[in-house]
C-alpha cells in the first residue's frame, strides 16, 4: 500500500520513468532507421537532406496517445476508460507537436552520427515563409514545419561542422629561449594600465566624445524600411566601431566622435543574415542614437595610486615596478616559449576557415579573447574596446581564436587533460586578485555572461600547452641582427598582443 500523500509523487516519478524510455526508444529507432544526404554548401557548413520513415512516427504517436489516454481526464469517462479517438481529437495537435520537436532534433543527431559529423552549434531548418524560403533555428521553424498525417517526414537543414584534421607531432617542438628586457615604456605602461583599473567613469561636461574608450549613453532605435524595430533607452556605446543588437556597424567610431549630450547620430547598416527575425535579413536598416549623456575613464591619480602602493615617490614606485619586471624575467621567457608552441601548432595544423565567418563564429572567438584579457588583469574598458575591433573585423584575429580552440580540442583528449571545479576556482581567484574584486563577484560575473566554459576550456589549453612544452626541443636562439634591438618584455599583467 502506498503511504498517503506519497502517490502523486511516485506517478510522476513512473511517468517520468517511461517518457525517457519512450525517448530512449525512439534515438535507437532513429540511429537505425533516419536517411540522411549531405551535401556541401560552403567551407565547415553542411546541408543536410533528412527522412524519418512514416513508420516511425505512426509507432510512437501510437504510443504517446494510448499514455495519454491512461492518464488523462475526459469529462463524462472514468480515467483510462476515455475512447482513443475523442483523446486523438482532443489532444492530437499537442502531442504531434511535442512528438514532432522530439523526432527534429533525434533525427538531427541520428544524421550527424551516420556522417561522422560535429556540430558547432544548433542547425538551422530551410523552410518557406509567405513563398520566400528562410533558413531558420527550431523555435522558428516549429511554426512552419508539421508531422505528415500519413508517410514519411522529409526536411532539410544547414550546420556548421568543426574541422577534420590530423595533428603533428606533440613532442620534440623546437623552442628558442628569448633574450628579454623590461624597458621605461614597460613600467609606464604598467603603472596607467594599474590606475586604469583603479579608476572610475566620470560624467564628461566641458568636452566632447572623442577618446575610444569613452562612454556614449544614448538611446537607440533600429529602424528597418523607415518601421521601428526595436528600441532601447541608456545603451552603452563605446566610440568605435561594434555590433550593436547582432548587427554590425563598423563606422560608429566616426559617427559618435565629437557627439554631445542631447545630439542625434544615424549609422546605415545591413542586417546579417543570422539576425533574430528571419523577416529582416538581408534587409537595409539605420540605427538612430540620441545621445544622453557622456562619460571618460579618469584614472586614478598618480598620488594616491603612489600612496595606495606603499611608496615614498613616484620615483620609488617607479623602481619597485622596474624591481617587479626584473624579477618577473622567467615568467616574461615562459610566456614567450609558450606562444612559440601555439605558433608551432598553427603553422603546422591547416585548417580551412570560411572568408566571411558568421556571428556564431565570431562569438566563439570573443569569448577565448574574453578570457585571456581577463587572466592578464587587462582594464575593462581596454577590453571592450578590443572585443569590440574582434566583432568588427572578424579577420585574422577572430581565425586564429577558432584555429586554436579546434585544434587543442583534440591535443586535450588525445593528451587526456581534464579540468577538475577546483581548478577553475583557483583561476577566478586569481583573475580576482587582478581586478581587486571579491571571489564570488568575479565568479558571478562569469558565469552570468556565460564565460565559465570557455574559462574551463582556457585553463584546459594552458595545461596542454605546459605537457608540450615539457616535451619540447630547445634549439638555439638567432643572434640578433646588428642594430637591432633585442626584445622588450610585457609587463606583469599585459596579455599576448
Amino acid at each position: 500500500m502506498i503511504p498517503t500523500g506519497v502517490g502523486g509523487g511516485v506517478q510522476e516519478i513512473e511517468a517520468r520513468e517511461r517518457a525517457e524510455r519512450e525517448t530512449q526508444r525512439l534515438q535507437e529507432e532513429l540511429k537505425k532507421a533516419v536517411k540522411a544526404s549531405v551535401k556541401e554548401v560552403g567551407t565547415l557548413r553542411k546541408e543536410l537532406a533528412v527522412t524519418v520513415p512514416g513508420k516511425v512516427i505512426t509507432s510512437h504517436l501510437e504510443y504517446n496517445f494510448d499514455e495519454l489516454r491512461q492518464d488523462a481526464f475526459v469529462p463524462g469517462f472514468r480515467k483510462g476508460h476515455a475512447p482513443l479517438q475523442l483523446i486523438q481529437k482532443r489532444y492530437g495537435s499537442d502531442v504531434r507537436n511535442s512528438l514532432k520537436t522530439s523526432i527534429i532534433v533525434q533525427s538531427f543527431f541520428a544524421a550527424m552520427e551516420q556522417h561522422q559529423l560535429d556540430a558547432l552549434g544548433d542547425p538551422l531548418f530551410r523552410v518557406s515563409v509567405d513563398d520566400t524560403e528562410k533558413l531558420l533555428s527550431i523555435d522558428e521553424a516549429g511554426a512552419h514545419v508539421k508531422l505528415p498525417d500519413a508517410g514519411d517526414f522529409e526536411y532539410v537543414c544547414e550546420v556548421e561542422v568543426k574541422p577534420k584534421f590530423e595533428l603533428p607531432e606533440l613532442t620534440g617542438i623546437p623552442i628558442r629561449t628569448p633574450d628579454v628586457e623590461s624597458t621605461d615604456d614597460d613600467v609606464e605602461k604598467f603603472i596607467l594600465r594599474q590606475r586604469k583599473i583603479r579608476g572610475r567613469y566620470e560624467p564628461l561636461v566641458d568636452a566632447p566624445a572623442g577618446e575610444p574608450d569613452d562612454q556614449v549613453i544614448a538611446d537607440v532605435t533600429l529602424k528597418v524600411d523607415d518601421a521601428v524595430v526595436k528600441s532601447e533607452e541608456n545603451v552603452q556605446l563605446g566610440v568605435r566601431a561594434t555590433r550593436l543588437d547582432g548587427v554590425p556597424l563598423p563606422t560608429l567610431g566616426d559617427v559618435l566622435k565629437g557627439v554631445r549630450a542631447g545630439d542625434e547620430r544615424g549609422v546605415e547598416c545591413e542586417i546579417p543574415a543570422d539576425y533574430e527575425r528571419p523577416d529582416l535579413r538581408g534587409k537595409k536598416g539605420r540605427f538612430e542614437f540620441k545621445v544622453q549623456e557622456l562619460k571618460r575613464l579618469a584614472p586614478m591619480p598618480l598620488e594616491a595610486f603612489v600612496a595606495q602602493v606603499g611608496a615614498e615617490s613616484e620615483a620609488q614606485l617607479r623602481q619597485y615596478v622596474r624591481d617587479d619586471l626584473a624579477s618577473e624575467r622567467d615568467r616574461l621567457v615562459l610566456r614567450a616559449k609558450k606562444e612559440q608552441v601555439l605558433q608551432h601548432l598553427l603553422d603546422h595544423v591547416p585548417i580551412d576557415l570560411p572568408s566571411d565567418f558568421s556571428a556564431r563564429m565570431t562569438d566563439r572567438a570573443v569569448v577565448r579573447r574574453i578570457i585571456e584579457l581577463s587572466q592578464s588583469g587587462v582594464p575593462d574598458g581596454e577590453i571592450d574596446a578590443r572585443i569590440d575591433a574582434l566583432r568588427t573585423s572578424a579577420g585574422e584575429e577572430t581565425a586564429r581564436e577558432l584555429r586554436l580552440e579546434f585544434i587543442f580540442e583534440k591535443v586535450a583528449e588525445k593528451l587526456g587533460v581534464s579540468v577538475t571545479d577546483e581548478e577553475v576556482n583557483s583561476e577566478i581567484a586569481r583573475i580576482a586578485r587582478l581586478y581587486h574584486r571579491r571571489f564570488d563577484r568575479v565568479r558571478d560575473d562569469l558565469a552570468r555572461r556565460g564565460l565559465l566554459p570557455q574559462l574551463a576550456e582556457q585553463i584546459r589549453q594552458d595545461k596542454c600547452v605546459d605537457i608540450l612544452l615539457s616535451d619540447a626541443k630547445e634549439v638555439e636562439a638567432e643572434a640578433p641582427a646588428e642594430g637591432r634591438k633585442k626584445p622588450q618584455a610585457r609587463t606583469p599583467k599585459e596579455e599576448k598582443e
